[in-house]
């Protein structure tokens, strides 16, 4: 890779948006909103639809793709099948201006369905797949030296010894590290472990309203929390004082909870800052939290306060809600590349 700024490696996926018919859901045992299948179940319901859109997707490819079109030198690592849909996601990437290093395996390209139901409601369908194959030796070291941020998406979390060893590189080289908690479950079951890498690391994590919660609620052992100021703010007093505490020794961790439509709120150095949004009616929200992390973390490589780095996220996110997941048009983000100069 050439010179890098921002360093992505996370699950490889294509992100699928289709309309459903009315039990398509059912017939195919997608009962949960969010679930994992194989990728024979997979190819099953992708082949009863009429018609899809497919686009790269997964957390860390998607902070590559706004991070590049905000004029970063950005790359990506991942694993995918030799395949169409690792084909669509290679030229995505490459379309966007992001570098990458990808490993090809034997297993099919990662997908995730994401099917807009008549009812109005959304069942998302997850084969990662080749995705998951990703290993040590995929890791181009020279490229961690050279960024200034790695991105990890959640995911990774469940691969330990992977990991690990990305984290020692970022340290070696003094590259600070960015984790999205991903999912609430993640951030739950892994809450201890993810404040162990906090601690060790210099590192960045964001977390959407729900996994803050579920964040909370394995460090602190409450099971309720102040409901208004949740209802309000997004944050209540007590988990403000546990954030405000986790960051409050030295320059890292930064915590960044983003809030939707009420924007985002930023603990560091014990301190806690508020970055408020405008409101728009959503075409689709996914994508949307990857977007706001990518143009935080332009913001911040570019040296901004963590106020304006909120602040620029918010804007990129709520052009992305126009959208599905991050089909945007670089056109789009040029006057926060702007911004960002």
């Amino acid at each position: 890779m050439e010179e890098l700024e921002l360093l992505c490696i996370g699950n490889a996926l294509v992100d699928v948006f289709a309309q459903g018919e009315e039990d398509i859901d059912f017939r195919f045992g997608l009962i949960e909103p969010v679930q994992h299948v194989p990728m024979d179940k997979l190819r099953e319901v992708l082949a009863v639809l009429p018609e899809f859109s497919a686009v790269s997707g997964g957390g860390a490819a998607n902070v590559a793709k706004i991070a590049s079109m905000l004029g970063l030198k950005a790359g990506f690592i991942g694993a995918l099948g030799s395949d169409q849909f690792g084909r669509v996601f290679e030229k995505d990437l490459s379309d966007a201006g992001v570098q990458s290093r990808i490993s090809h395996k034997a297993l099919p390209t990662g997908a995730c369905l994401i099917l807009q139901m008549p009812d109005g409601r959304v069942k998302i369908a997850a084969s990662p797949s080749a995705a998951l194959d990703l290993n040590e030796k995929d890791i181009d070291e020279d490229a961690i030296r050279q960024a200034k941020v790695v991105v990890l998406d959640g995911f990774m979390l469940e691969r330990r010894k992977l990991v690990c060893h990305i984290l020692e590189l970022a340290y070696k080289y003094g590259t600070a590290v960015a984790l999205d908690a991903s999912t609430t479950g993640l951030a739950e079951e892994r809450a201890v472990e993810i404040v162990t890498y906090a601690r060790a690391y210099p590192m960045i994590l964001f977390m959407n309203e729900d996994e803050s919660r579920a964040f909370y609620r394995a460090l602190s052992q409450e099971k309720d929390l102040d409901g208004e100021g949740d209802k309000n703010n997004g944050i209540s007093p007590e988990m403000a004082r546990l954030f405000q505490d986790f960051t409050a020794q030295d320059v890292f961790p930064i915590v960044v909870v983003k809030l939707g439509k009420r924007g985002a709120v930023v603990f560091a150095g014990g301190n806690m800052y508020r970055e408020e949004t405008i409101p728009v009616i959503p075409l689709e929200t996914t994508g949307a939290g990857d977007a706001f992390s990518a143009a935080f973390l332009a913001a911040w490589i570019r040296d901004r306060s963590l106020g304006e780095c909120a602040a620029i996220g918010n804007k990129a996110a709520r052009e992305v809600l126009d959208v599905k997941g991050t089909q945007l048009d670089p056109s789009a983000l040029k006057y926060l590349e702007k911004e960002l100069r």
